[in-house]
């Protein structure tokens, strides 16, 4: 779905110059969220992380928004790259090695992008939501239950697979959300490594007798 204008780029730049200041600004803008959040990532303090004037800023993006929104593209970007890549090598993996490899490669990019994250939690509503983690999410899921069908017998018997699906996917994130939000007293891998085992257990515990 396009963008509305407001929260649009003014202009598609197709010079390499024009190019690399699209650029400048994104990586202005995401470190001034990481340092200074949504309310003090005005204009013209992107600006002046971008090394460049309020005015040249504004040849680019109309207002602040419209740049907090290239950042959020842009982390989502990240995101969708780096669980694909782990999902094309969990193919060769055992489910427990590949599931905590997902696992790890989630709260990595969360971590690298605590900024946009927190704007996410805030402010997504807001600026209409972000297509690409929608599109993930569903990737995601259906990998999941194709997985969980195709190795049924390695599952407990009441597995619910449309419920599994469900927790699988969203559990992890709302947990690394909350996690690097509001760090507990508690190392990452033993976080990752104690979610996993909590994942494991789920799907494989003997049913009920």
């Amino acid at each position: 779905m396009p963008r509305p204008p407001e929260l649009s780029p003014r202009k598609t730049p197709r010079q390499q110059r024009s190019k690399d200041m699209l650029e400048r600004i994104i990586e202005a803008g995401t470190r001034v969220l990481s340092e200074h959040g949504y309310d003090g990532a005005s204009t013209n303090r992107i600006a002046a992380e971008a090394g460049i004037s309020s005015g040249s800023l504004y040849q680019y993006f109309p207002n602040k928004d419209a740049i907090v929104t290239a950042v959020l593209e842009r982390f989502s970007d990240q995101l969708v790259a780096r669980i694909d890549a782990q999902l094309a090598r969990a193919a060769t993996m055992p489910w427990r090695d590949s599931g905590r490899a997902l696992l790890a490669a989630q709260f990595e990019v969360f971590e690298e992008n605590i900024g946009p994250l927190r704007t996410i939690i805030e402010r997504v509503p807001q600026l209409g939501g972000t297509d690409k983690l929608d599109a993930l999410r569903r990737r995601i899921a259906d990998l999941a239950r194709l997985y969980l069908r195709a190795h049924r017998d390695q599952f407990r018997a009441d597995l619910d697979i449309e419920a599994a699906v469900w927790i699988m996917v969203e559990m992890p994130s709302q947990l690394a959300i909350r996690y690097l939000v509001q760090p507990p007293a508690i190392a990452r891998d033993r976080m990752i490594n104690e979610l996993a085992d909590m994942l494991i257990g789920y799907l494989t515990r003997p049913a009920p007798g």
